[in-house]
């Protein structure tokens, strides 16, 4: 059950980055569009598209919607679905100890960052949300939909406070597995061995 769970979670994490790279495609031919068609306007044969694309001003705002869903991208990404595996590591020295050090290895650095990332979360949190300087910054060209309100700066790091949470609830499952499952999975195997 456990297990399906996880697939639907990261299965949906994953579609999540995927409709975020699309808007970033959509909004990037968007801004190319409105910054080429006034200069290939003659192109058109129909008088009212032409008339139209001649009038068309380049969007200032697409930069920087894009930059936030490209941050959002980032660390929604490396939070929820990219896998340690797939980060680049340096292992030389830890796949040349035992296997019992390396479980060692894996507890002590899965308890550092977890340690590292618990002990930096309320400093970071109080930056980011708590920060009047981050209420009143605001991302000058991009606008709610709903309010027409401008967007606080606070949104562009907000991604880094859920990667923190991410990386914290991560590494305390490894340190959890690190110590019981394995250990559970040990006794099961003398069992069977008596």
């Amino acid at each position: 059950m456990i297990n399906k769970i996880r697939i639907w979670f990261l299965l949906l994490t994953e579609f999540i980055a995927a409709m975020a790279l699309a808007a970033i495609f959509i909004i990037f031919l968007l801004q190319i569009f409105t910054r080429y068609a006034p200069k290939i306007s003659w192109i058109v044969p129909l008088p009212f598209i032409s008339s139209w694309m001649n009038n068309l001003e380049p969007i200032g705002w697409t930069v920087n919607l894009i930059s936030l869903l490209w941050v959002w991208i980032i660390f929604f990404g490396c939070a929820f679905f990219v896998r340690d595996r797939e980060h680049v590591v340096f292992d030389i020295l830890f796949f040349a100890v035992s296997k019992k050090f390396q479980k060692i290895f894996s507890f002590i650095i899965a308890l550092f960052l977890a340690s590292i990332m618990l002990y930096s979360f309320g400093p970071t949190w109080d930056a980011v949300f708590d920060n009047r300087l981050m209420e009143l910054k605001k991302i000058q060209t991009l606008k709610m939909p709903v309010t027409g309100e401008k967007i606080p700066i606070k949104w562009l790091f907000a991604p880094y406070v859920i990667l923190m949470v991410a990386v914290i609830l991560r590494y305390f499952w490894n340190i959890l597995s690190l110590l019981f499952i394995e250990k559970r999975m040990e006794r099961s195997k003398i069992g069977e061995d008596n």
